[in-house]
């Protein structure tokens, strides 16, 4: 039982199943980013998934929350089915783009 009970720690310690919601995911990446790093920010929820959009000069972040892991890594599936393979993962959050908002993005899932 004290086995089980230390993997099952080990595993919540790792990031096991684990999820990460859209606000608190928005409000790490806010305390990231310098004043003015990023021109406009833009969120929209469908079926669960939370899209947020990250623009700054020319370029774009994207990142969608997913409701579970499960569903992240589904779509990563169907992203790589169609060739579009670009994003990556961490438990229930996609994300791919670049500049000072892809590095917060990077830092708070960590």
């Amino acid at each position: 039982m004290l086995a089980l009970s230390l993997l099952l720690l080990t595993a919540a310690a790792c990031g096991g199943e684990s999820t990460r919601s859209a606000k608190s995911l928005r409000l790490c990446v806010a305390g990231h980013l310098a004043p003015g790093a990023v021109d406009r920010v833009l969120e929209s929820t469908v079926e669960g998934v939370t899209t947020i959009t990250y623009l700054e000069r020319g370029g774009e972040t994207i990142v969608s929350v997913f409701p579970s892991v499960g569903a992240a890594k589904e779509a990563m599936d169907a992203e790589a089915r169609i060739g579009d393979a670009h994003d990556q993962r961490v438990q229930n959050v996609l994300y791919g783009g670049g500049g000072s908002a892809a590095a917060a993005v990077e830092a708070c899932l960590r």
